[in-house]
């Protein structure tokens, strides 16, 4: 075999290789948590601090975590959504939301929410379109 075919053939099998692998790993898409709050008589401070201090140090301690919001809901008007606080977190993958739920600090947080609340509603989602500016 002359050097031309085999730099082709060896080529070939690289690409190949490559294709393979590509094929073999799962897409990485972001993953989107979306939090609504339903907060008991009085007791929206006391959350609303507890969230702020979770949100910051998610931030900080997960690389994975690419944003973590508190959000406060509001009417057509803009006056505020009485008893009702939201969070939104987007993570880089289904891996680093998995670090996240399983975190020790989580399940500590959430300790301490859930006496606070009247309802809570989780959704986790695949994110299929999020444009940068």
């Amino acid at each position: 075999m002359n050097n031309a075919i085999k730099l082709v053939f060896v080529s070939m099998v690289v690409l190949l290789q490559a294709f393979a692998a590509h094929a073999a790993a799962p897409e990485k898409k972001p993953i989107a948590i979306v939090v609504e709050y339903t907060v008991a008589d009085g007791k929206e401070q006391e959350l609303l601090r507890i969230l702020r201090e979770h949100a910051r140090t998610t931030i900080k301690e997960e690389p994975g975590c690419l944003r973590f919001e508190v959000l406060k809901p509001i009417n057509d008007d803009g006056s505020p959504i009485p008893d009702r606080i939201m969070l939104t977190e987007l993570y880089a993958d289904e891996a680093a939301a998995d670090t996240h739920a399983k975190s020790p600090r989580l399940a500590m947080v959430l300790a301490k929410v859930r006496p606070l609340l009247t309802n809570e509603k989780v959704t986790r989602t695949t994110v299929l379109v999020s444009p940068k500016r």
